[in-house]
């Protein structure tokens, strides 16, 4: 089971944030930008996109709260108040676009609350060179991206997401050095 990488950054207060974080998850409607990107996706026995599930939960943060306690995802978060930039990241998250779509729902719902910033969900544990999902949140909009690799990302985007995400597995599993 080779499971894929979660990590978002964005740019958001930290009032904003928390009522991200306290605000129920909502269903998602399915439109144009939706359908692109799940058409861009390849998959064995690929159905429809008729519907994306939502999380059960009473707020977002309750979601979060869940992979952050469960030891076998590997996540983290942090805030800085200097540059109110909230990252969070998961380094087992999935290997199923269908149980990415819950998660995505949630970004497209962080839209509102936010100006700036990028979600990945991606191989990096395996190379990085795959990517099930990228979303660029620009303007108050979540923008699922067609892209599929991972040079197709901003450089510097990327290079973030793997800087991070380096430290957050040395941190987890140590530098793997003897």
């Amino acid at each position: 089971m080779e499971l894929d990488t979660l990590y978002i950054s964005i740019q958001i207060e930290r009032e904003r944030l928390n009522a991200f974080f306290a605000a129920r998850p909502m269903q998602a409607a399915i439109d144009k930008n939706w359908l692109q990107w799940w058409e861009s996706r390849q998959m064995y026995n690929k159905l429809a996109l008729e519907t994306i599930p939502t999380y059960s939960k009473q707020c977002i943060r309750d979601v979060l709260d869940d992979l952050l306690r469960t030891a076998s995802y590997g996540a983290m978060e942090q805030y800085d108040d200097t540059n109110q930039r909230w990252t969070f990241a998961a380094l087992h998250f999935s290997e199923n676009y269908h149980e990415i779509l819950p998660m995505l729902a949630l970004f497209k719902q962080l839209a509102s609350y936010t100006e700036s910033g990028f979600a990945l969900i991606f191989d990096w544990m395996w190379g990085g060179d795959t990517v099930m999902a990228y979303v660029d949140f620009k303007g108050g909009e979540a923008s699922l991206e067609p892209v599929t690799a991972s040079y197709e990302i901003e450089l510097k985007r990327f290079e973030e997401a793997d800087s991070y995400l380096q430290v957050l597995s040395e941190a987890l599993y140590g530098n793997g050095q003897d």
